[in-house]
């Protein structure tokens, strides 16, 4: 198995119906997200990536174990926020200890990863757009997905960027959080 060529991220899928009304905000905003609905465990915020130089069978190996002692996660959005000085929008978490957990199991493994100079924040983005007018951010900060979910899927992307507007996202591998 050769090694992670591109940008490989680790996270948590939301459920189809929770994924559904994400995309639908998304839409709503004109956000062309290259990872699905989810929130990012590695990559984006608190540790980067995964380093390219590493066996993925490894990689994969421990994703398993650390996956084998977690349980699903009950989770629930909070508010909308954006980060510091950015343009970046997403769901809050009522409770992040359970993710913030699954974060510190992968970041102390002996999986490799990329420096990242954000402390980790556990979200799901909606919109990066920067040309959203004041009603349309107070609008999108006023967004709601109140009902409880399970966060139960661990998945690993690869993004390959083609170009500035081009990225092919592939599925690597996916892991069940199965502990009791």
């Amino acid at each position: 198995m050769e090694d992670f060529k591109n940008d490989t991220y680790i996270v948590l899928d939301l459920p189809k119906k929770i994924a559904d009304k994400v995309k639908k905000i998304r839409s709503e905003h004109n956000y062309t997200m290259s990872l699905p609905a989810e929130i990012t465990v590695t990559g984006s915020s608190g540790i980067g990536v995964l380093q390219y130089e590493q066996n993925p069978s490894n990689v994969y190996s421990t994703i398993k174990d650390v996956t084998s002692r977690i349980k699903p996660i009950k989770c629930n959005f909070g508010e909308v926020s954006s980060f510091p000085n950015t343009d970046i929008f997403f769901f809050t978490l009522q409770d992040e200890g359970p993710i913030r957990e699954l974060h510190k199991e992968l970041v102390k493994s002996d999986i490799k990863f990329l420096e990242n100079p954000f402390p980790y924040k556990p979200h799901c983005t909606l919109c990066n757009n920067s040309s959203l007018t004041d009603i349309e951010t107070q609008e999108l900060l006023s967004k709601e997905i109140s009902e409880e979910f399970i966060l139960d899927t661990v998945s690993v992307y690869s993004l390959e960027r083609k170009s500035n507007d081009v990225v092919n996202v592939s599925l690597l591998k996916r892991f069940k959080l199965s502990g009791k």
